[in-house]
């Protein structure tokens, strides 16, 4: 027992020993950038967060915090978090690995001096049993004819002999002698055979240790080679308070929450256990086309945005035969205690103060061996009733599950890589009945039919190709609900020519028809997204030089209107040991209703660097050449002070420019400051 409790009092202080981080620690005043709210867009932010790697009975973890006093009141920015460091485990690995292999090796370095000696003596024993042989032949001949046994002797024995000439000239008993020697040479052998099995077994274990670390090369290394206890081999995620589980296999999308998620993979049986808060990861920001685009309703996101609030706990449990990424036959069970979800747009239906929701999911997943690089995949899902669709009475949670409600789900999926055109190709069917009650999954809308194709193509490495088609319906008509049929076509773009030049593009387009329950015809309509960026990286002189420049255009339709955006930007930057300088060029438009905007933004910026102090300044210049201008700029420094503590200090005047100029404008005319200092404390 003191022998357990000094190694584990070891392993603890060895823990505290290699853990490493920084805790944060900063206050603002000034006008709120962050997140849209009037009510709080002037005043004071404090705010500390830390990020730590350590290690629990030599189990790597990363811990992460964060605790702000502006409070978005749908996001995650407050949080905590415990989670297994996977790649710093597989890392362990390969050193225990690589270890052992040196060790291996040693051994057969070793061994194979001891089987040389060996083989020198056995052949040494082989020589005197052969001139033994011959000697006593002799001597058979010379006293032939004679009755007497005579005793002869060696002048040498084997221990004298060796390295000598072999002489028998003293008479010995040459069977006993015979017999003695051949006693030596069997226990040779044995010590002979006993070399090559220790030798066998240290080659099957060096290939099986290689085999390990080259899986732990690999991208998917969860479960593989970790160890020699069962847990550690078969743990691929373990996350302690926030966490983004997976809820279902309809979507790709992962769920945020606050809980605890742990996923097993042991052989081929996998568990999966996510239990937590819901959260809405929703934060509006003061940057309108990022809200359209990631969180709002639209026409490029209409079936598949979030909409969750907090007090839902939602646990996911997902069991079965398979891995993951192969051939698997999964069962899930999803329920969450309370839907509180934001109501679909046109209902008028109160929200219940107690409405749990659940669902049970099969997923199959078929990898075949003779069609190389394809996998199919089938999933099905049965729900619980939607109240905020469905109002009727009707039965409870459980008795709707387990019932013919149309409340269904369907998802079938086909893929398949083509290596020798570096190509891969996905068809996919998705099916949700209009009463479908997707709150359990957190994402996903229903009363949706999708049929989507995707391919990408690696050309070269200059030129690699993505192409997209969806056709997204609704299913049928409900009440103070708009009908819509949605033809999506996509393609991107992407490579680089050495480390001097890299692009990108993408470009997607959308017709729509929606039907407007109080409208008598459709209206059609035609969105579209574009985008283009390039980065080059080159030497200008002394100096390292980057240029950069992007594009973009969107026409976005939401549930409410049609907006027009277009931004074009330009960058240069020289960098030196001590110093760089950048310029840039922006242009922002914007068309709303009919009413167009546009500004130009002009910016310099520079840093500077001592051994301990960096400096920092900027000037921005906002116009939109018909008198509207505004100043502004940043002052900002950072002080090494020692190797544990970091200070910081940032004070920046914004400008009516960006495609945020349009929120805040009184509270910016009174104070257009923000003003930062910050403290890092490192371990």
């Amino acid at each position: 027992m003191d022998s357990l409790r000094s190694r584990v009092n070891a392993t603890i202080a060895r823990d505290l020993a290699n853990t490493h981080g920084n805790i944060d620690l900063s206050y603002a005043y000034g006008l709120n950038t962050v997140f849209i709210d009037t009510s709080r867009s002037i005043g004071s932010i404090l705010t500390t967060s830390g990020n730590f790697s350590t290690s629990v009975l030599g189990l790597p973890i990363n811990f992460s915090f964060n605790y702000s006093t502006l409070r978005v009141p749908l996001g995650t920015n407050n949080f905590f978090r415990f989670s297994l460091d996977k790649d710093r485990l597989v890392e362990q690995q390969k050193q225990k690995i690589a270890g052992s292999l040196a060790n291996i090796e040693k051994q057969q370095e070793l061994l194979k001096g001891k089987q040389a000696e060996l083989n020198g003596m056995m052949g040494y024993v082989e020589l005197y049993l052969d001139a033994l042989k011959r000697r006593a032949e002799r001597e058979a001949r010379k006293r032939k004819g004679t009755m007497q046994d005579k005793a002869t002797g060696i002048t040498d024995s084997l221990q004298t002999a060796k390295g000598q000439s072999i002489s028998l000239d003293n008479p010995i008993d040459f069977q006993k002698e015979y017999d003695s020697v051949m006693r030596i040479y069997a226990q040779l052998s044995r010590l002979k055979n006993s070399y090559d099995s220790i030798s066998a077994k240290l080659a099957t274990s060096k290939d099986l240790m290689g085999s390990k670390f080259g899986q732990l090369k690999g991208t998917d290394v969860a479960g593989k080679a970790v160890g020699k206890v069962p847990f550690l081999q078969s743990l691929r995620t373990l996350d302690v308070g926030l966490t983004y589980p997976k809820t279902t296999a309809l979507s790709g999308q992962n769920v945020p929450m606050k809980g605890l998620h742990i996923e097993i993979q042991h052989r081929n049986y996998y568990l999966s256990v996510a239990t937590g808060l819901t959260l809405n990861n929703v934060m509006l920001s003061t940057n309108e086309v990022q809200n359209k685009l990631n969180y709002s309703q639209n026409v490029f996101n209409n079936f598949d945005f979030q909409q969750m609030k907090n007090n839902g706990w939602l646990t996911a449990l997902k069991t079965g035969y398979g891995t993951v990424e192969g051939t698997h036959a999964f069962i899930g069970f999803n329920y969450l205690t309370n839907t509180r979800f934001l109501a679909p747009a046109g209902t008028t239906a109160a929200q219940p103060a107690y409405d749990p929701a659940a669902s049970v999911e099969l997923d199959l997943r078929y990898v075949p061996v003779f069609l190389k690089g394809s996998a199919f995949d089938l999933v099905y899902g049965k729900t619980s009733k939607n109240k905020h669709l469905d109002t009727t009475s009707g039965s409870g949670t459980f008795q709707s599950l387990f019932s013919a409600y149309p409340s269904n789900l369907l998802l079938g999926k086909y893929t398949q890589s083509v290596s020798k055109l570096r190509s891969e190709f996905t068809l996919t069917y998705r099916r949700l009945d209009a009463f479908a009650n997707t709150t359990t999954f957190g994402t996903m809308q229903p009363n949706n039919e999708r049929v989507e194709i995707k391919t990408t193509h690696r050309i070269s490495r200059f030129l690699k190709v993505g192409l997209l088609y969806r056709k997204d319906a609704t299913l049928r008509a409900i009440s103070g609900m708009d009908k819509l049929h949605l033809n999506v076509v996509g393609a991107n773009a992407s490579g680089s020519y050495t480390s001097y030049l890299s692009y990108s593009l993408f470009f997607n387009y959308v017709h729509l028809s929606i039907q407007v329950p109080a409208l008598p015809t459709a209206q059609q309509g035609h969105n579209y997204l574009f985008g283009f960026n390039l980065n080059s990286n080159y030497g200008a002189g002394s100096a390292k030089a980057s240029s950069m420049l992007s594009y973009n255009d969107y026409l976005l339709t939401d549930s409410a209107k049609v907006d027009k955006y277009t931004q074009f930007g330009l960058m240069q930057t020289f960098m030196e040991r001590t110093y760089s300088v950048s310029a840039s060029y922006d242009y922002f438009f914007r068309r709303l209703d009919g009413l167009s905007t546009g500004t130009s933004v002009f910016g310099l910026m520079g840093k500077y660097a001592l051994k301990k102090v960096k400096f920092g300044a900027g000037l921005k210049l906002a116009s939109d050449f018909s008198g509207a201008n505004s100043l502004g700029g940043h002052l900002e420094a950072q002080w090494a002070m020692n190797r544990f503590l970091d200070l910081g200090l940032r004070a920046e005047r914004f400008v009516l420019g960006d495609f945020y100029r349009n929120y805040y404008r009184t509270q910016y005319e009174q104070f257009p400051y923000l003003i930062t200092f910050q403290t890092r404390f490192k371990i």
